[in-house]
């Protein structure tokens, strides 16, 4: 299966909700500014627990909030996959998922969030310490790695015990390894190791279990590991139960660890009538990063690009190709606001991905995405839109329309030229300098139409001013313009806004490739009858 740009396969996620794998590939400044933020957050946390035990002065909190799409959750994802950085841990959490809320629903889906490498890395820690133990003659450390006196006729190590039971070659003995942590551990930290050697977690039933669990984590991630906590709580709500357990992981202020939560912008205002207390502390929060900007045209055409450009493995996709792609990316976003969230315009483009691979096209057209609107986005129409202008149409006409008045002259032109083909109107054969077009109507009224769309308003009330000196050679003047003047009782003034602009010059395209079919012709004399031509 071949794919545009050269590409080997579709860059664009498929699902709603971006996962990991999705998450590596990063693009956006607004984006990236939140990134270096929250970057810059752990190398401040890191650098200052160096060397030293954590204390409760040792955590941060920092808040995310923007609007649903905006790439909150990518962005999350994307920190929690950074596998150059060597001086983090990464729990993340989807509460959307958890029902109830309960102080033990959300601690298993933070143990659940967390790299199986971390708790792969503290196993390792905790048997080499048992080992280490053991080899100065520990005898709880002994038994706990099931080291006997067979074991020694045999010239089996200790540490060759502990390896056996770090790859899962062999079973820790657990009424040995109880008994051994509760002589070097306190309660919550026994309860971790214990998890952790035996990858089996026990339940917390209070708060204290949770803080405790928790700040064991933390500790023995910071002392073993060098590493500090990154938590991260996505889809933040207002219920009881969310807001009461963040309230208390906030309080906690568990050293070596940051705590970030991510919300929109309307949950962020319900947890402020919800519980002004959490919010108060939220406001407080020593990041505040607002993804605001994140929905731009700018930002999401960067997103977009940097997706094909990870891809493309050959610098197929190059610079023209780029701004190619962007320009139809800013006509899209710039007609369909539903399109303006990074969610929707990776979705469509994904489909579009599909589409030019299915049409063998060789990189996204104008028509590629026409065909994936009407399959993806079936009814999707150029809103006020008369002759309901195809988007491939559409696209390529926003495009090109740089020089808008002369092809709107044009498209009046060729409007009186098809009412007067089809018997609506006869044009004159003298025409008038100071009129684009000069007509009479069934009636014999004879009718100049002027075109004054300069995009100099100032200019154009001077225009304007001269084509009603000229309304004695006429019987009725019409003037077409962008800029709003007040109504004349010597000419008819038809303001024009974008869609009708496209509307005409889809028709002259369409009459001048002469491609005008039977049920357009009924469209066109509505057109017509809208711009007062007939």
């Amino acid at each position: 299966m071949t794919y545009p740009y050269g590409l080997k396969s579709n860059p664009y996620p498929s699902s709603p909700t971006p996962t990991e794998h999705d998450a590596k590939i990063f693009g956006g400044t607004k984006h990236q500014e939140a990134k270096n933020s929250i970057v810059e957050c752990i190398s401040e946390l890191y650098k200052q627990t160096t060397r030293r035990n954590s204390n409760e002065n040792d955590f941060r909190l920092i808040t995310i909030v923007q609007d649903v799409g905006s790439g909150k959750t990518h962005l999350a994802l994307h920190i929690k996959g950074m596998k150059t950085r060597q001086d983090i841990v990464t729990a993340y959490v989807d509460l959307s998922t958890i029902s109830p809320k309960t102080h033990e629903s959300i601690y298993s889906s933070i143990m659940r969030g967390f790299n199986r490498e971390m708790f792969a890395e503290l196993k390792e820690k905790f048997l080499m310490q048992i080992c280490d133990k053991a080899q100065k003659g520990d005898n709880l450390a002994k038994k706990t790695l099931g080291y006997g006196f067979v074991d020694r006729l045999k010239g089996v190590t200790i540490k060759q015990k502990a390896e056996e039971i770090l790859y899962d070659k062999n079973m820790v003995s657990k009424d040995a390894l109880t008994s051994y942590l509760g002589a070097h551990y306190s309660q919550h930290e026994s309860a971790v190791v214990y998890g952790v050697i035996t990858n089996s977690f026990d339940k917390i039933t209070n708060l204290d279990d949770l803080h405790g669990r928790l700040g064991a984590i933390c500790k023995f991630s910071h002392n073993l590991l060098g590493k500090v906590i990154l938590f991260e709580f996505d889809e933040l709500d207002a219920q009881e139960g969310t807001l009461e357990f963040v309230k208390s992981l906030i309080n906690a202020h568990i050293p070596a660890s940051i705590l970030l939560l991510i919300t929109t912008p309307s949950l962020y205002l319900d947890i402020q009538r919800a519980n002004p207390s959490v919010f108060d502390r939220l406001e407080k929060a020593n990041y505040k990063i607002d993804l605001a900007g994140a929905n731009s045209v700018d930002e999401l055409i960067e997103i977009a690009i940097e997706y094909i450009k990870e891809a493309d493995k050959t610098e197929r996709f190059n610079k023209k190709e780029q701004q190619d792609l962007a320009a139809k990316i800013r006509v899209l976003c710039d007609e369909f606001p539903e399109f303006r969230n990074v969610r929707s315009i990776i979705n469509i483009l994904n489909h579009a991905i599909e589409q030019a691979s299915s049409l063998d096209a060789s990189e996204i057209t104008e028509a590629v995405i026409d065909e994936t609107i009407k399959h993806t986005y079936p009814g999707l129409k150029i809103k006020g839109s008369i002759m309901e202008v195809p988007i491939s149409e559409f696209i390529k006409i926003k495009r090109t329309a740089g020089a808008t008045q002369s092809q709107v002259k044009q498209a009046i032109a060729n409007l009186v030229n098809y009412a007067h083909e089809i018997g609506n109107v006869s044009k004159s054969a003298k025409q008038n300098p100071s009129f684009d077009v000069v007509y009479s109507d069934p009636y014999g009224t004879k009718i100049g139409i002027a075109v004054v769309m300069d995009d100099n308003h100032t200019k154009n009330f001077e225009t304007i001013s001269n084509v009603v000196k000229s309304s004695a050679f006429v019987d009725k003047l019409i003037i077409i313009t962008n800029t709003s003047i007040p109504t004349s009782s010597m000419a008819t003034i038809v303001n024009v806004d974008k869609s009708k602009v496209i509307d005409l010059l889809y028709f002259s395209n369409q009459y001048t490739e002469h491609k005008i079919n039977e049920p357009e012709s009924e469209k066109i004399k509505i057109l017509a009858k809208t711009i007062s031509v007939i």
